[in-house]
């Protein structure tokens, strides 16, 4: 396919505008990811419907709902003398014949940013028609559920994956939208399936690049995830994932997938805090009790039996007093705490 009759062209952009006439997405964003360009709503993207025979029907159907009670009122009156008014009742007829049908059967009417899909009572074929005034067929089906948005929808998602060294949860957001050249291919599609098959190709693609890293990284790594993300998706050869056959098939294309934040599940996370605040107050204790910055001389001793337990557990309430991890006052209840890990501490130095 020739570049310039491409409706949709890949773009990676870190910033993108969106303005009420057309272009693409969303706030300002920091971060890459997989981005296209969305034109604005054009009727002449749509190059399928025979313009000029539905102009041509329009004119002459026009012509017939207006004339035929004319011409037909005209002709009763011209027995009884009364030709003239006959014509004149003959047109007031037609004329509020016209008012009713020629809108709801001659003419589709779209507002902005809106399609419409109507269906050959006889054949069975879907007609798509884009924003603005046209001539239909009177055979069209008009029925409520022809009526499709064109606007973005935005959706967030959530992914927990399992690295090399524990679990993730990767958030971000992708967006969709209905592609007018292909609107007649959304007719009987749902939501769910497009969010589906989006969060199915987002999981895929974490757990194959994520799997052999360690945490840390995915975590410090969001930009060139993103701009892998956006590789893997514009190249994929997945028939359902690529961006022509995503449209030809379901009639939505894929706008944009940003992956925004990657942390550690909550459990996970309070277990690396409770291992964290644990170095870190051994820490204070190997200062306190004159181990220096040799924490493993004092975990040597501490597993040796040197220092006991109700030592080590006055030595631990006096370091996290000391980090304020804890109340002062835990001083009142065990005693002073240094004369009593002295006493009962006898590994420790000085």
């Amino acid at each position: 396919m020739d570049a310039s009759k491409k409706v949709f062209t890949l773009k990676y952009s870190i910033n993108a505008v969106l303005t009420q006439r057309g272009a693409i997405v969303a706030e300002s964003a920091s971060k890459k990811g997989y981005r296209i360009d969305l034109p604005t709503p054009d009727d002449k993207q749509i190059t399928t419907r025979g313009r000029w025979w539905r102009r041509v029907n329009l004119v002459v159907s026009s012509i017939a709902i207006l004339g035929g009670p004319i011409l037909l009122f005209w002709w009763w009156g011209s027995f009884i003398d009364f030709s003239i008014s006959g014509a004149l009742a003959g047109f007031g007829i037609g004329g509020y014949i016209a008012s009713r049908l020629i809108p709801d059967r001659l003419l589709i009417n779209n507002p902005e940013w809106t399609a419409y899909v109507t269906q050959n009572i006889f054949g069975g074929e879907m007609v798509a028609y884009g924003p603005g005034l046209h001539p239909a067929y009177w055979w069209e089906e008009h029925n409520k559920t022809g009526n499709y948005p064109l606007k973005l929808i935005r959706r967030p998602f959530s992914q927990s994956i399992a690295t090399k060294t524990s679990k993730a949860m990767v958030s971000g957001q992708f967006e969709y939208a209905v592609s007018l050249p292909h609107v007649e291919r959304a007719v009987g599609v749902s939501e769910s399936t497009i969010e589906g098959g989006a969060n199915s190709f987002i999981e895929n693609f974490l757990t194959s690049k994520c799997a052999g890293k360690e945490t840390e990284w995915v975590r410090t790594n969001i930009d060139k995830l993103n701009t892998l993300l956006s590789s893997d998706f514009s190249s994929t050869e997945v028939e359902e994932l690529n961006l022509d056959g995503f449209k030809e098939k379901y009639g939505f294309v894929i706008v944009s997938i940003v992956i925004n934040s990657i942390a550690l599940p909550d459990a996970v996370q309070k277990t690396r805090d409770a291992a964290d605040e644990a170095t870190n107050t051994l820490k204070v204790v190997a200062r306190l009790y004159g181990y220096g910055e040799n924490v493993t001389a004092l975990q040597e001793d501490i597993r040796g039996g040197k220092i006991s337990s109700e030592a080590y557990t006055e030595m631990l309430e006096h370091a996290q007093a000391q980090s304020e991890n804890v109340k002062m006052d835990v001083q009142v209840f065990r005693g002073t705490v240094p004369s009593a890990a002295a006493s009962l501490a006898k590994g420790g130095r000085s």
